[in-house]
């Protein structure tokens, strides 16, 4: 019985993903740089408060499962430089799964509303946006670096040598602190409520 909840909670969450992939601002929230596909995702939340609510081994569903989508739509989607980076699966997939692994080393799988410290929820949403942003742009530093991608061929944005630095001060300084002000705010406010809930399911 239990096992069978958990699957479902799990697929709940998943469908949650789904539909903040696929539904404006539920997921994405644009900054105005379409070009570069510049914007503050939200859904590695969903990815850190599933992990939280229900275990790692959840959480690592919830990240592949994101991981997929965003591979799915690297190769479905206009190129861009956004979807030239999520073509490697290392980045689409990678950076997702980790998020699950990085909270639950911050917030225990017995955490519940009883024991539980808001600061560590807060720390948690700070870490996934952390995780996201990091491990996104270390492996496209190192592709465009040691590997020599060619951007060039995917999108109209000059020959500028300077252009992996500008890109990544985009990535890493305007969505980076916008995403960890997001999970610090987000993961507890909606972290806490469902503790309290799995207090009461697993009692």
């Amino acid at each position: 019985m239990r096992n069978i909840r958990q699957l479902v909670l799990t697929a709940i969450f998943m469908a949650i993903i789904l539909v903040q992939v696929l539904v404006p601002f539920l997921g994405y929230i644009p900054l105005g740089a379409v070009v570069v596909g510049a914007s503050v995702t939200i859904i590695q939340f969903t990815v850190a408060i599933g992990t939280i609510f229900l275990g790692l081994r959840s959480g690592l569903i919830l990240g592949l499962f994101w991981g997929l989508i965003r591979l799915w739509q690297a190769f479905t989607t206009p190129f861009s430089v956004g979807s030239l980076i999520f073509m490697n699966p290392f980045t689409a997939i990678g950076a997702s799964v980790l998020i699950a692994v990085a909270v639950n080393l911050v917030v225990r799988p017995s955490t519940t509303a009883a024991n539980v410290k808001v600061w560590r929820l807060s720390l948690a949403g700070a870490v996934a946006a952390i995780v996201n942003t990091g491990v996104v742009t270390l492996i496209t530093w190192i592709g465009f670096t040691f590997f020599h991608i060619d951007w060039h061929q995917f999108i109209n944005l000059g020959q500028s040598q300077h252009f992996l630095g500008w890109f990544l001060s985009i990535i890493v300084g305007f969505n980076g602190i916008f995403e960890i002000i997001a999970g610090i705010i987000i993961v507890p406010i909606i972290a806490l409520p469902l503790l309290q809930i799995k207090q009461r399911l697993y009692k």
